[in-house]
């Protein structure tokens, strides 16, 4: 098993991408829970995957040994699921 070795960038990029995903979910939440709307349940669904998807990604690169076998494809899929329900949230009446 090789360890992968990250560049400080990638520390600092992921730390932000947690901290803004945090605030936008937590928003995204209050928001749900005042309103109970299809509308609201999309976007917060789409901004909590979001926020998983960050949190796994940190963990990846602390804990070297914790390792879910994401691939890049896997990574794409995922973001790309969160903008189609970010998308669908923002189109619905």
């Amino acid at each position: 098993m090789s360890l992968h070795v990250y560049p400080p960038i990638a520390y600092i990029g992921r730390t932000v991408f947690i901290v803004v995903t945090t605030i936008i979910f937590i928003i995204a939440l209050i928001a749900f829970l005042r309103l109970r709307t299809r509308k609201a349940l999309l976007l917060t669904t789409g901004f909590g995957l979001f926020f998983a998807h960050g949190i796994i990604g940190i963990i990846e690169m602390l804990v070297l040994s914790f390792n879910l076998e994401f691939t890049e494809g896997w990574h794409l899929l995922v973001d790309a699921i969160a903008l189609v329900l970010i998308l669908a949230g923002t189109l619905k009446d």
